[in-house]
């Protein structure tokens, strides 16, 4: 049971078994939704709902929406490839993961400033994304997934929470998060494998829009403390890339779900790295605190 304490090690064998062994994610494709309900659930179980204060809310949102968003919209400007260029637009136009409340959690961040605000965002998100992908491509589309993650993967797990607690909940968060890792990887690997070539430029893209922009937000509030700078982390770096990937197949095409793709990789693999994070600011508290 201890393997399954740690979250760097049970996502990359999710990871790595999505990639090795990708024929199985097209069974347990319809147990995502339903384990990232249940890894809601269980984040949410220590939630104290008194003492939110709407600017925090309000800022993470200017995080996702302008900080993130912006930093997308402006790097895919550049790309010659037109409909890699409209998956990146649907990127910046999606809200937040829902994942970065649990993630709070599993890292030691604000849960509660993580749920009021992806609450805030997704609300506001019912304008923001079909404006977005309106003025960045021409193309309309509906709210209807957005506000299906709303109700199901917020709204209902946080009424649950308030009756169901799991007192060691982080293994059981763990082992949800690694069925969705491995059937997403596992969906998208073949997607990734057969546009190799186009791979750099999306993938520098990415690695900007994740661990670029999350370590300059991270260590800009660093002094604030580690659980007030890796919430604004979070918010500056995980984009909800499920939805990505689905409005720009339906909309654009396979090729234009390939910056979804790439990029679910790099967000598994930024969580590792903010838990690399974690672990070397507590450890140079203790040293610089010891006589």
């Amino acid at each position: 049971m201890n393997i399954l304490r740690s979250s760097p090690a049970v996502f990359l064998i999710a990871m790595i078994a999505g990639i090795l062994f990708p024929s199985f994610a097209s069974f347990s494709k319809d147990l995502v939704i339903p384990a990232l309900a249940f890894v809601m659930t269980l984040s949410l179980g220590d939630l104290k709902l008194g003492g939110l204060e709407l600017k925090k809310g309000v800022f993470n949102l200017i995080l996702n929406y302008a900080f993130l968003s912006g930093l997308i919209l402006l790097l895919s400007s550049f790309l010659a490839d037109e409909e890699l260029r409209l998956g990146f637009v649907v990127m910046a136009a999606a809200p937040p993961a829902v994942a970065i409340v649990p993630f709070s959690k599993l890292l030691g961040g604000d849960v509660a400033e993580s749920t009021f605000s992806n609450g805030i965002i997704y609300l506001a998100s019912l304008l923001l994304t079909p404006v977005i992908i309106l003025l960045f491509t021409g193309e309309v589309v509906g709210i209807y997934e957005i506000l299906k993650a709303l109700v199901i993967l917020i709204l209902v797990p946080l009424i649950i929470s308030r009756f169901f607690k799991v007192k060691d909940s982080a293994p059981w968060i763990n082992i949800g998060f690694a069925i969705v890792i491995y059937t997403v990887v596992g969906l998208n690997v073949d997607v990734i494998s057969r546009n190799f070539l186009i791979l750099s430029e999306v993938l520098f893209i990415g690695l900007v829009r994740t661990f670029g922009s999350g370590s300059l937000i991270f260590f800009a509030f660093r002094q604030r403390g580690f659980p007030f700078a890796i919430t604004k982390a979070l918010f500056s770096s995980y984009k909800n890339l499920g939805f990505t990937a689905g409005v720009s197949l339906i909309l654009f095409g396979e090729r234009a779900s390939i910056p979804a793709a790439i990029c679910i990789f790099l967000e598994i693999l930024l969580f590792n790295y903010y838990y690399f994070l974690k672990k070397n600011f507590y450890e140079s508290k203790l040293i610089s605190s010891s006589p």
